[in-house]
């Protein structure tokens, strides 16, 4: 019995050294020499080795290698190409250490797989886990866009990848680049994570030839690369474009389509007019802003005159439309329990306030300023004199009425370098 268990044992023993028994498939020259009580093979020209896996063939080329065979340990040397299953990894020089069955290549790594390419100043390679991990100036282009990043660690099993440090995500489609401390790519889901101080920028030339620029910054944000191509600001969402700045619990950006969904609290601004609801959603075409739809507890608010700092003209209803022509204000409809406050002047001077409400009412605007406005169904309306609102404006103000003064100005966000001017 006991004979029985200390042969098993034996052939246990020599199974585990099989296992990660390096073979030499071809070689020009084979030298043998003696360092440190240990052999060591020198393998010159057409250097071709295998490795068995549990779950494939490791295959290594190289134009040269030493083969330590105590340490069972292979440096490798000269147009070094790693494969295994759909990988390959090249350098011009790195290491394979057989008992952990694990590769260092070192200087210009390349990793290609399906239609990406990955290089780095040092990479390593773990057949076994299918796992990949790579530092300095770490780049990875595919077919839709590039990633580049201190490191990036790549999990072949799941189809994820983890870049850290300095992450720049650069897809030339849409003209979006993505900033972020780290990126979380899910290439199965083709889903992609920015945990932790993500912006996102698009640089546009409008039909007029000038420069637009889009910035968003939040603490989490997320892409979408399905058949509804989307990306999703939460928390603390700031943006800004040149003709319009928001704030807002989460953001949801469709490049293909032109549109932006804001919720949670979401606060718009155009030139000096302030635009808030449960939800908003802003389209553009050609890059141009089109329009600004607000469902819910919709307001619109701006500055009736600068010389007059206390006053605001006020629209509320459960339903606001903004439309735009070259940039400015075209028209308004108010839907659902309108009401307005139009401040009035005379020659420049005040003259009191008009209060309107009814089921729709629709401004009309001319250059910017409003020129006629429409009331219909129920039509209520009251007109305030001047000698009774003076000194009193707030007392008029529409319910929910609030002016934030804390607008995001584009100075204010920073990227990778500095700010974005």
């Amino acid at each position: 019995m006991w004979l029985l268990i200390a042969c098993a044992s034996v052939l246990a023993a020599v199974e585990a050294q099989d296992d990660k028994r390096i073979e030499v498939k071809s070689a020009n020259v084979l030298n043998v020499r003696i360092e440190n009580d240990q052999e060591v093979r020198e393998l010159i020209g057409n250097v071709h080795v295998v490795q068995f896996s549990p779950d494939g063939v490791i295959k290594i080329w190289c134009d040269s290698a030493l083969r330590y065979m105590g340490t069972n340990r292979i440096e490798l040397f000269g147009n070094v190409k790693l494969e295994r299953d759909r990988v390959t990894m090249t350098s011009p020089e790195g290491v394979y250490f057989g008992n952990e069955r694990r590769a260092e290549l070192r200087k210009g790594v390349r990793l290609t797989r399906a239609q990406s390419a990955l290089t780095s100043r040092f990479g390593e390679y773990f057949p076994d886990d299918k796992r990949a991990y790579f530092r300095g100036d770490v780049l990875v282009i595919d077919s839709t866009s590039s990633t580049s990043s201190e490191e990036l660690t790549y999990f072949e099993e799941e189809g994820k990848s983890i870049a850290v440090g300095s992450v720049r995500v650069v897809n030339p489609g849409d003209n979006l680049t993505v900033f972020g401390d780290s990126v979380i790519y899910f290439e199965k889901q083709r889903y992609t994570l920015i945990p932790k101080n993500p912006k996102m920028v698009q640089v546009d030339t409008t039909s007029g030839g000038l420069i637009d620029t889009l910035l968003v910054v939040s603490k989490v944000m997320e892409a979408y690369q399905d058949t509804l191509e989307r990306f999703i600001a939460r928390d603390d969402v700031v943006m800004v474009r040149t003709d319009l700045s928001a704030r807002c619990g989460e953001a949801t950006y469709f490049p293909k389509r032109d549109r932006i969904v804001l919720s949670d609290q979401p606060i718009v601004w155009h030139l000096e007019n302030q635009i808030t609801g449960d939800s908003i959603v802003i389209t553009t075409m050609e890059r141009k802003l089109r329009s600004v739809y607000v469902k819910g507890r919709a307001m619109a608010v701006s500055l009736a005159d600068s010389v007059h700092p206390q006053r605001f003209d006020q629209l509320t209803a459960q339903e606001i439309t903004i439309f735009f022509a070259d940039g400015k204000i075209a028209h308004i409809n108010a839907e659902r329990t309108a009401t307005s406050l139009y401040y009035l002047f005379d020659e420049g001077r005040p003259n009191g306030v008009n209060r309107s409400s009814g089921d729709r009412i629709i401004m009309e605007f001319e250059d910017g300023k409003i020129d006629r406005i429409r009331i219909l169904g129920g039509v209520e309306g009251r007109y305030y004199p001047e000698a009774m609102i003076a000194q009193s404006e707030e007392e008029y103000n529409l319910d929910g009425f609030k002016w934030i003064v804390d607008r995001p100005r584009r100075h204010q966000l920073t990227i990778v370098g500095g700010t974005v001017d």
